[in-house]
């Protein structure tokens, strides 16, 4: 299902039910404001951005391509582990990252706080490969993935719900809805993760 920054017209999106489904979000603990964003019979996407926010993340995002391939990824990656043997591999490629986001920044005139949008996504993915490389091997060690690491990477996979990804939040059901949070940015995440994973452990990421 397409993320979109309009809300689907049907019976479910009146403000009543809005306010209620705010309300219903606001009492799960969700302290963060949220608007409803696309309906249908099955759920409610909510998002804790403004409209637009997706269409300009997309336009920032194609401003920084060194972050999306992989072969530079994987470059970027091993020239700081060579920096850093001390360190860990993950941490290598999150300063990687931040690196070629800032050469970005400067090329481009990008503003830091239009840049502070993709670093949250890149430090997102940092955690996620932090829990699934749970030895932390170091820049400076050789290393293999262990079967426990490439299982957890896969196991993250098929514990989705309805093919949904690991930056979607599920919060329940709400008038027989499920209602998930959505990034406007995981389909880009999750590239990041993919080649995190080929970075950190020069194996391509485990599929399902």
């Amino acid at each position: 299902m397409a993320i979109d920054d309009n809300p689907t017209v049907d019976a479910h999106t009146d403000r009543a039910f809005e306010a209620a489904l705010l309300d219903w979000i606001r009492r799960q603990g969700i302290e963060e404001s949220r608007r409803l964003v696309r309906v249908d019979e099955e759920e409610a996407l909510v998002s804790k951005f403004e409209p637009g926010f997706a269409a300009r993340l997309h336009e920032l995002l194609r401003l920084v391509p060194d972050l999306f391939d992989e072969t530079t990824v994987v470059a970027n990656t091993a020239r700081v582990m060579d920096s850093m043997p001390d360190e860990s591999r993950v941490t290598a490629w999150h300063t990687a990252m931040h690196q070629a986001l800032a050469r970005a920044g400067e090329q481009h005139a990008i503003p830091d706080l239009r840049l502070a949008e993709v670093r949250t996504g890149v430090d997102s993915v940092r955690a996620i490969l932090e829990a699934v490389v749970w030895s932390e091997p170091r820049c400076g060690t050789p290393y293999e993935p262990l079967s426990g690491e490439v299982e957890a990477y896969r196991d993250g996979l098929l514990a989705l719900e309805d093919g949904r990804d690991v930056f979607t939040r599920y919060y329940g059901s709400f008038d027989g809805l499920a209602v998930r949070n959505h990034c406007p940015g995981a389909a880009f995440a999750r590239v990041l993760l993919a080649q995190g994973w080929r970075a950190v452990t020069g194996t391509p990421a485990p599929g399902v």
